[in-house]
């Protein structure tokens, strides 16, 4: 699954010791300047948001009910400012419905820029 399948949950991913629920986004993508990416980064937000809001969350993961949520966006590529503002906005929008959002890099290859 990747970003473009805007709507599928990409992977659910449980911490029992820490309770917390992540539902993570792959997001290969590169930025582009008509911001095409963001639009689908945004939907497929939605896609997330409404499956946690919709009870369907609980329904697939019965074990992580009553935890915290988390969004976690998986990028590639380093993201450009117009990224940063959004994710800016992303992050309030979503602390506001008791949704956690945190992105960058994969944790073992960092972003593509900085690989040598």
């Amino acid at each position: 699954m990747s970003v473009v399948d805007t709507d599928v949950i990409d992977a659910i991913g449980l911490e029992k010791e820490a309770q917390r629920v992540f539902l993570s986004i792959i997001d290969a993508l590169v930025w582009d300047a008509e911001n095409v990416h963001l639009y689908t980064l945004q939907e497929k937000i939605n896609t997330y948001l409404h499956f946690i809001e919709s009870g369907e969350l609980d329904k697939a993961l019965p074990d992580g009910k009553g935890f915290d949520i988390a969004i976690e966006l998986i990028l590639k590529h380093m993201p450009s400012d117009p990224a940063i503002t959004f994710f800016d906005k992303t992050t309030q929008i979503l602390l506001d419905k008791g949704i956690i959002f945190v992105f960058g890099p994969n944790r073992d290859s960092g972003y593509v820029e900085q690989q040598s």
